[in-house]
Formats: C-alpha cells, sequence, structure tokens
C-alpha cells in the first residue's frame, strides 16, 4: 500500500470533490491564485502528475486556454478571472492548498500556502484573518508563504475547504496525540498528590453515601446536591471544571463557592455520625 504524506491525502480529497460548474470555477481561481501572472498567463508548476492531470481536465472542461511550457509547467489564461470575484469562499482556497498547499501532522503542526505574489499572499491572509484563522506571514526563497501552527486553526482551515475526512483524520492524530501527552502527566504526577486526590474522593463518595443513606439531604440546597451529583459522575474534574459544568443547569458559583459546599458536606457528615 502506497504510504501517502497528509498532505497527498487533503489534495486527493480536493480532487473527489463532486462540483458544480461555478464551483469548479472557483477552485481554478485558487489553484492559480499563488501564481505569478504576466500578460494574463498564469505560469503552474505542479510535478505531481495526479494533479497535474486533474488541473488540465478542469482546463478542458471550463474551456480555459492553456499551453506547456515545460514537462512540469503550465501557462494558464487567466480571463476566466472575470467572471470570479475573490471571496471567502471553500472552493477557492482548497485550490489555492491543491496548487500550493502543504499540510503536516504529526508531533509538531504546520500548514502553509506558498505565493509568488506578495499582494496575493497578503489578500489571502487579510480574508482568512477576518474568519478568525490566524495565519502568519513569512518570505523564504522568494516565495512568500502564509502558515499556521496551532491545531485548532488548521482544523477550522480544514472544515473551511470542505476536506472533511481529512479533518476527522487530523482530529483523530490530535486526539492520540493528547491521551499520549495526559498519559505521560499522570505517569509523571507526584505520588503524594495522586493519594491526596484519591483520598479527598474516597472521603466525599463516603460522606455523600451518608447523608443520603440516613435521609439528610433536606440539610442541602437543590445548588449543593447538583454539585454533589455532578462531583460523583466526575470525580477527577477541578472545581473550574464542576463550575462550568453546573453553568449548564443555570447555575453560577465561583470556585471558593463550590469549595464551601464539600466543607459543608463534611461538617453536616461529622455532626449526625457523632450522634
Amino acid at each position: 500500500m502506497e504510504n501517502k504524506s497528509f498532505s497527498q491525502l487533503v489534495k486527493e480529497e480536493i480532487m473527489s470533490f463532486q462540483l458544480k460548474k461555478q464551483e469548479k470555477f472557483f477552485l481554478m481561481a485558487g489553484i492559480i491564485y499563488c501564481c505569478s501572472v504576466k500578460n494574463n498567463e498564469a505560469k503552474l508548476v505542479i510535478n505531481n502528475i495526479k494533479i497535474r492531470t486533474y488541473i488540465l481536465n478542469l482546463c478542458n472542461e471550463l474551456k480555459i486556454s492553456y499551453t506547456y511550457t515545460k514537462k512540469n509547467e503550465i501557462s494558464i489564461n487567466t480571463n476566466f478571472l472575470t467572471n470570479v470575484s475573490v471571496k471567502y469562499q471553500g472552493k477557492f482556497f482548497a485550490g489555492l492548498f491543491l496548487s500550493s498547499g502543504s499540510i503536516i501532522n504529526g508531533r509538531t503542526n504546520h500548514l502553509e500556502l506558498k505565493f509568488n505574489d506578495l499582494i496575493n499572499a497578503e489578500n489571502a491572509l487579510s480574508i482568512l484573518n477576518s474568519h478568525g484563522l490566524e495565519f502568519k506571514k513569512i518570505i523564504r526563497k522568494q516565495k512568500i508563504i502564509i502558515y499556521l501552527k496551532k491545531i485548532e486553526n488548521i482544523c477550522d482551515f480544514l472544515k473551511a475547504i470542505e476536506t472533511i475526512e481529512s479533518y476527522y483524520l487530523f482530529e483523530d492524530g490530535k486526539i492520540q496525540r493528547d491521551f499520549y501527552n495526559s498519559a505521560n502527566r499522570i505517569t509523571n504526577l507526584d505520588v503524594y498528590n495522586q493519594e491526596r486526590i484519591a483520598k479527598a474522593n474516597l472521603e466525599f463518595i463516603k460522606n455523600y453515601q451518608f447523608i443520603k443513606e440516613n435521609n439528610l439531604l433536606d440539610e442541602f440546597s437543590v445548588e449543593e446536591l447538583t454539585l454533589f451529583e455532578l462531583k460523583l459522575n466526575s470525580l477527577d474534574s477541578s472545581l473550574n471544571e464542576l463550575s462550568l459544568l453546573l453553568e449548564t443547569k443555570n447555575i453560577k458559583k465561583s470556585r471558593s463557592a463550590l469549595n464551601h459546599f464539600l466543607i459543608k458536606l463534611k461538617k453536616i457528615t461529622k455532626k449526625y455520625q457523632k450522634k
């Protein structure tokens, strides 16, 4: 089985799109947006045969004229762009990624789009960042590159260009890395701290069972009992996390207030255990 890079997988998904005619024009506009344009001719260098064939077939279908200038270089007439406005359109940026994009999905994450024209690069940067994607710009070997490193932003870009399968694959990799990192953090936690948390959780469970078994629920407010149930079902949650969970039930309480609820549980339990 061929070992494909993640960039290849994304590009193959783009080429598998079932597109309407107008969407194909947007895709073609994105494909040549990275190029230098002179005398209405965009020179596009594509080394991948499958992608090059796909683009030529698209040109033929849309009746966009082109010529081969070199084995891997195509000169595409840009007159068709008069009917295509550049805007935040998923197929446009999918085309841009197809011709000039790359993405790394691993221990480090990196997505970039390369341009020959500074104005085009800055225009794309402005459009994408107006939608919260946080692209940054660098110049490398006479190419203008806009790039992302944050996992969340890369996910948003993959969703924006509608490569949903690639998005889920990228998310799955993120989940696996998060799980691995969490496992390492848990392994490296101080043993005393783990024992302290386990002891506190066990004490909470015993105290809560005691008040339920002894019909003492009336000693507590609805808000307090709601916290106890949430904590019972999510023992590893911090007070901050429990506070957020309570907000979903329209109960807004600070971390210190929740801590007070738990202290009250201890006091009530001790009070009735002495009787």
